[in-house]
């Protein structure tokens, strides 16, 4: 399948703020699944942009507006293929294809496995794998002890998808697994987080996915699902937020223990002004074929952190280019204090407001 998406995050300031230093993954992978073949990012007010890859191999583009500015917008347009239709798993067993997979136990005793992803299997800043999640994994493991290890990471993404309630407002970007089964209700960063710390409980290592659903119309947020490391597949997705596997309607931007790993837009600036937020993510459907050729999966980018500079033109435009779009029904809105919130595994100056959205 091949979409068409624009991502655009808007801030409104009550009064000028300066030092605004923020950095966006916004730049869909090419791999295994799917193919980026074009982007575009516009930053308004014109900034300078620095590209490069995080320690997980994700494009951030970073940038800097040290001057006092009223505004800030950030608008990602992207043109991406997808190697499956929007009903066939893009990784995994398909169709009457038989299970492979070893049995979770296997899996988790084994030395190799835990020493090659032992960053996806302990605890990070929003999965704490606390007592609460254990017990949850202890009972689902009770249920079916001999199970296979693709077949656990099913149950649990349609256990959740069955018991917890997808409900706007009930947390926010800061919520933990904890907050999540404590309330019994989310979004689907909170439900992919829930996933992970089921399968890490497991021994079944675990990463998280910032991505879209890219034949939504609109929406007020990018989505969230997680990757399980499943031989002899690789890593297969699991949307818990729908109860499925991830299929050719699931475009990949970036990949991490958590959200504090992959967060679409983090940043900083200076002054007491509250800041209005609102994000917008247009998504359409160019073709459903899968005809292009499938990109060379190379891994994780040994280079990475190699800083690269560049400016180019259409890239960084005036607001004219902005001006004329107008907001959708889609879009989501929030007000964000001057006086910085709550992140999990990152310390606060207390007069450096945060900006970063939550992803549904």
């Amino acid at each position: 399948m091949r979409f068409s998406l624009t991502h655009r995050t808007a801030y409104t300031y009550a009064s000028p703020v300066h030092e605004s230093f923020n950095e966006v993954r916004l730049q869909p992978v090419s791999g295994e699944t799917q193919t980026c073949l074009d982007f575009d990012l516009t930053i308004d007010p014109p900034a300078t942009v620095i590209t490069f890859r995080d320690y997980y191999g994700n494009l951030v583009h970073d940038f800097g507006v040290p001057y006092l500015h009223d505004h800030l917008t950030i608008e990602a347009t992207s043109d991406v293929v997808t190697f499956a239709d929007g009903d066939v798993p893009l990784a995994g067993p398909r169709g009457d294809a038989p299970d492979t997979s070893p049995p979770l136990a296997h899996l988790a005793a084994d030395p190799l496995i835990a020493d090659e992803h032992a960053e996806f299997l302990g605890p990070s800043a929003y999965v704490a794998l606390d007592a609460a999640s254990a017990e949850l994994t202890r009972s689902l493991l009770a249920a079916a002890p001999e199970t296979t290890t693709f077949a656990f990471l099913q149950h649990a993404s349609s256990y959740i998808r069955d018991h917890y309630t997808y409900q706007l407002g009930t947390t926010n970007v800061h919520s933990t697994v904890a907050d999540v089964i404590a309330g019994g209700s989310g979004v689907c960063q909170d439900f992919a987080h829930l996933l992970l710390s089921l399968c890490r409980h497991a021994g079944l290592p675990a990463r998280y996915v910032s991505g879209y659903l890219g034949d939504i119309t609109e929406s007020g947020a990018s989505h969230a699902w997680a990757e399980a490391f499943v031989p002899p597949y690789g890593w297969i997705g699991m949307d818990a937020t729908l109860g499925t596997s991830c299929t050719g309607r699931h475009v990949k931007i970036a990949v991490g223990r958590d959200y504090a790993d992959v967060a679409v837009v983090r940043g900083t600036y200076r002054g007491g002004a509250e800041a209005t937020m609102t994000v917008a993510v247009h998504g359409a459907v160019r073709d459903r074929s899968q005809g292009l050729t499938m990109a060379r999966s190379v891994g994780r980018d040994r280079t990475r952190g190699k800083l690269i500079q560049y400016q180019t033109v259409g890239a960084m435009s005036q607001l004219q280019r902005l001006g004329a779009m107008s907001q959708t029904l889609g879009t989501m809105t929030q007000t964000l204090p001057a006086e910085p919130g709550y992140s999990p595994g990152q310390p606060d100056e207390p007069d450096v407001p945060r900006q970063q959205p939550q992803q549904q």
